[in-house]
């Protein structure tokens, strides 16, 4: 499944902006894949909790590797060339009026949920590798960020 599943499903995810509608549909995803691996069927009534069991995971995984992936992928980013394409384009900001409605949920804005820290306190950690390691690390933990 990892190989002929995720590998594919987890290309450029790093780059994705995650709302919570995406964020049910890759869960409900991973757990489909787990039933047909287990040959569940939905008539069967099993929880998720015990598919998960069958399979030997506490929680689903699939989620928390994006989150990690886009977690090392920014920290590479603010660490990288302070001249690069990349940097000026995550961190640009656009002239002119914003549109009318909501606003949209943004990469940036995914990367704070995630570490659970104000962007500044993201930016400065950023710059210390082995501290941002940490707190990727301990994404799913439920461990506060150091």
């Amino acid at each position: 499944m990892k190989c002929f599943v995720w590998s594919p499903f987890l290309y450029a995810s790093e780059t994705w902006t995650l709302n919570k509608n995406t964020e049910k549909r890759i869960e409900a995803m991973e757990m489909w894949i787990y039933r047909r691996m287990q040959r569940i069927s939905w008539k069967e009534k099993v929880t998720n909790k015990k598919v998960l069991e069958s399979v030997g995971l506490q929680r689903p995984e699939l989620l928390l590797t994006i989150q990690r992936r886009k977690m090392k992928y920014y920290g590479h980013l603010r660490r990288h060339d302070t001249c690069s394409m990349q940097k000026r384009i995550l961190e640009g900001k656009i002239d002119g009026r914003r549109g009318r409605g909501r606003r949209r949920q943004t990469w940036l804005g995914n990367i704070q949920d995630t570490s659970q820290m104000k962007m500044c306190e993201v930016c400065e950690t950023t710059l210390d590798r082995r501290r941002w390691r940490t707190v990727t690390a301990h994404l799913g933990d439920g461990m506060a960020p150091s």
